[in-house]
């Protein structure tokens, strides 16, 4: 079913003139707690922004996430958590500052993973729903089977510049359910994870840690760039 695209009572036309419910839909279905009108309103933003149409934009965001189930199914670990809960069955433990840690994690039933980054040896920063930018100690917090530490490929300095801005944005930023477009939206103000660490890594050490450059940077993105190296895994 395609549907007018309306903003504040007019139709926007340069965009979409029409969206695909169906893609809409699905979008949604994948990011539990993004609400449709946050979903519209960022996509209109991205018309403006990138001269795309948006059902061009939906069509990329829908096939990012297909990607996504794809490497779900990949995956071999079958022992999901609730996101930033620290239910699983492995205390994740220390390791040097900078390193940033990825464990399957499902946020309401959907495994997109979960990850954060070491302001300490002993101290991790994530993002998390309800409580948004955290610092946590690492001998508290839990990950799942297949959870990997991984070094990330820029000079200590960088990695230090990048985790103290992580560190910096601890009471101020709240959390995001807005996967789909986050690559699009600000450093600044409600982010989940994985933009947290994109962001902290894009400004402070100048590099994209996002694997596709997708309109959305995921758990796996980061688990699977090209500047990270596994030095851990969690059987």
């Amino acid at each position: 079913m395609v549907t007018p695209l309306v903003f504040g009572g007019f139709t926007s036309v340069k965009a979409v003139d029409s969206y695909n419910s169906e893609t809409v839909n699905y979008i949604l279905k994948m990011n539990p707690n993004l609400s449709k009108k946050e979903l519209i309103e960022s996509v209109n933003n991205l018309v403006k922004q990138d001269n795309k149409t948006s059902n061009e934009i939906l069509e990329e965001i829908k096939t990012e996430l297909k990607k996504q189930e794809k490497l779900d199914k990949e995956d071999k670990s079958n022992r999901m958590s609730t996101m930033g809960k620290s239910s699983g069955p492995k205390i994740i433990g220390s390791s040097s500052k900078g390193n940033v840690y990825y464990t399957p994690a499902s946020t309401f039933g959907l495994p997109h993973g979960h990850v954060g980054m070491y302001y300490k040896g002993n101290q991790i920063v994530e993002s998390v729903p309800k409580k948004g930018v955290r610092a946590i100690a690492s001998s508290k917090h839990k990950v799942e089977k297949n959870a990997v530490i991984q070094n990330v490929k820029v000079s200590s300095s960088k990695k230090n510049n990048s985790v103290n801005w992580g560190y910096s944005r601890v009471g101020k930023d709240g959390y995001s359910y807005n996967f789909a477009t986050n690559r699009k939206s600000s450093h600044y103000g409600d982010k989940n994870c994985s933009k947290l660490l994109w962001s902290a890594f894009k400004l402070k050490a100048g590099i994209d840690m996002d694997k596709d450059k997708g309109m959305g940077v995921y758990p796996r993105d980061i688990r699977d760039s090209s500047y990270t190296k596994t030095i851990k895994t969690f059987r």
